[in-house]
């Protein structure tokens, strides 16, 4: 007999790929959506460092 293979789920070390979605995380990416919707631009990992420092008076 054939392994059958649940392909709803992907499993590695006994961990799912991704964790389930609280409802902060919904609203959080509803947030992100309309915001990216509008017009806004994400910034990247440095873009987002150095607005940090500058709120934080830094730079």
């Amino acid at each position: 007999m054939a392994k059958q293979i649940n392909k709803s789920v992907d499993r590695k070390n006994g961990h799912s790929a991704k964790p389930p979605v609280t409802l902060l995380g919904k609203e959080l990416r509803k947030l992100r959506e309309e915001y990216i919707a509008s017009g806004g631009k994400l910034l990247n990992r440095r873009e987002l460092e150095r607005e940090v420092a500058e709120r934080r008076g830094l730079r």
